[in-house]
């Protein structure tokens, strides 16, 4: 089956195949997770680990977090040229196809892919084009809490009614899933696109920091060091109450070092997410009640997403809503396990699942408030938790005789009284070509498996059919050719190599400094490439010290 499972995720992604001996989870650099970090240089692209640790000495040429830019028209350059997200995310699927390549020996051409659930038709429409450029067919796109659904599921025949709480990196999710005899079927959802564990990493950066007493400008490059610091003290602290920090040479001010001494502990830590937790259980009730259900029929809340780990999680449930959160085994894969049996299912592999899922969005229209009011308000069409695939139909008269074309402003969201506090995700423009004079169509507004959005008209005097190009917000990328031509490179010795080059050639460097780094390049070009990994971190502290921070 030449499938790939792939949750491409904020802060680490994950890639699953089927094999005839089961699941197999692909390994990067030694690991299942690969870290959702690209570095572009003059030799090519690297990512995952390797790129990751490129972030603390080459920063301006290193993405991070880029899932939180998809569906926007912003772009980043990385090594002076210009990448839209979409085109920085096909790296790290490339990375993925290559990998499962290489480790599986066969070729792979199509993906299950997953998003956050309440990812709206641009975000989704960006993460397919990323897969397309990374050279995958995309089956389908899944909704993540939904995907841990289809995992946790996949081998159960009880009857349950539970919810999946799906905190990562970056988001989070919250579905409510009735699971009976093998039909799964999504209820509600709702979610958070800007929460998750990087905005912990990033308050509890913020208090090291202060804890530091430093009296230095906190740069870029110390800014990204210190929040690696930050994430490795989160996850220490769900096994223990405080954790020390030593960091030797973390920084200097005016050529001299300054040692990194605190001590942080998991009340502190607690405290600053607090009110963070506080509003994924809200969007949990919240979404509870809209599938009709209360706290007293949900018999288990499943917990996923490597942030969930976070015991004052499973604490906050418990008090809130009386219910023990469950941690999904393998909370860091189930997304991907689920994407790969939602592959298996479209090849007619018996599973014993059936997926019913549905819209996160109410989908509708601008339209007039009223016949002598020109305020433009929402009209939904197809309404929010609706299951998908599904299709509704709306008439549209002309304004004037024998009108050759009607143009459809597009928004998903809630809000139907103010227009822009919902999301625009784009214009249709249908063409008549034997318009009337009393002209009138009827449009289906068709929403995928996917979730994707497709729009069809019919003159409903002439029964003509009318297509037109739906045009979301988020330009298509006309740079594939860019794309094609950059290599992933699985090696950087040539980079790591020249940044130690350019510091000995350093003139303001003390001799002894320069002495230590070239006992670590001796020792980076003796050893094999599986040995290079401690080095490499050591070499890379290095260079972060002596270079100007």
């Amino acid at each position: 089956m030449d499938i790939i499972g792939i949750d491409l995720g904020t802060t680490n992604s994950v890639a699953t195949v089927y094999t005839e001996d089961g699941l197999k989870h692909i390994s990067f650099d030694g690991d299942f997770l690969l870290p959702s970090v690209v570095n572009v240089s003059n030799d090519g692209v690297i990512v995952g680990v390797k790129a990751k640790n490129m972030a603390m000495i080459a920063h301006e040429n290193t993405a991070i977090s880029i899932k939180r830019l998809m569906g926007s028209k912003e772009s980043i350059t990385l090594n002076g040229k210009e990448f839209t997200p979409q085109e920085v995310s096909s790296f790290i699927i490339k990375k993925i196809k290559e990998s499962a390549e290489q480790e599986m020996g066969e070729e792979y051409n199509r993906c299950v892919v997953t998003v956050p659930a309440y990812f709206n038709e641009n975000q989704r429409d960006a993460t397919t084009q990323a897969v397309k450029l990374a050279g995958l067919e995309v089956l389908r796109v899944i909704n993540e809490p939904t995907a841990a659904a289809i995992s946790y599921g996949a081998d159960r025949d009880e009857d349950i009614l539970y919810g999946v709480y799906d905190l990562g990196g970056g988001t989070f999710d919250i579905s409510i899933i009735e699971n009976s005899e093998g039909l799964i079927e999504v209820l509600s959802t709702t979610g958070d696109n800007n929460l998750g564990g990087d905005d912990f990493d990033k308050k509890l950066a913020n208090l090291i920091w202060e804890k530091s007493g430093f009296d230095i400008e906190l740069t870029k490059k110390l800014e990204i060091k210190l929040n690696q610091l930050a994430e490795k003290t989160k996850i220490a602290l769900s096994n223990e109450d405080s954790v020390n920090i030593d960091e030797k040479f973390f920084a200097k001010k005016d050529g001299k070092a300054l040692h990194l001494e605190v001590e942080v502990t998991k009340e502190e830590f607690e405290e600053l997410i607090k009110d963070d937790i506080d509003k994924t259980i809200d969007l949990l009730l919240e979404t509870l009640e809209e599938s009709n259900n209360d706290i007293d029929d949900l018999e288990a809340i499943i917990l996923t997403g490597g942030s969930s780990r976070i015991p004052s999680i499973t604490d906050k449930i418990l008090e809130r809503t009386g219910k023990l959160a469950i941690l999904i085994e393998d909370p860091d894969k189930s997304v991907s396990i689920g994407a790969i049996l939602q592959g298996a299912m479209i090849e007619g592999v018996d599973t014993d699942s059936i997926l019913v899922d549905i819209t996160p969005y109410s989908l509708g229209i601008a339209t007039l408030k009223g016949d002598y009011d020109m305020e433009l308000i929402f009209s939904k069409i197809i309404l929010k938790n609706t299951p998908v695939p599904t299709t509704k139909t709306s008439r549209y008269y002309a304004v004037i005789g024998y009108q050759e074309a009607f143009e459809i402003d597009i928004y998903q969201g809630e809000n139907e009284e103010n227009l822009d506090a919902n999301i625009k995700i784009g214009e249709m423009l249908l063409k008549v070509e034997n318009p009337v004079a009393d002209g009138a169509i009827d449009v289906d507004f068709r929403l995928n498996q996917d979730g994707m959005l497709s729009v069809i008209g019919r003159e409903i005097h002439t029964n003509e059919i009318i297509e037109g190009e739906f045009k979301t917000k988020i330009s298509k990328s006309t740079k594939h050719s860019k794309i094609e031509e950059m290599d992933i490179l699985t090696q950087h010795d040539k980079i790591i190599i020249e940044k130690i080059n350019t510091i000995l050639g350093n003139d303001t460097i003390l001799d002894e400094d320069k002495e230590d780094l070239k006992e670590l390049k001796k020792k980076f070009l003796s050893v094999s490439s599986d040995e290079k990994a401690p080095i490499e971190e050591e070499i890379i502290d290095t260079i972060f010290f002596l270079e100007d921070i």
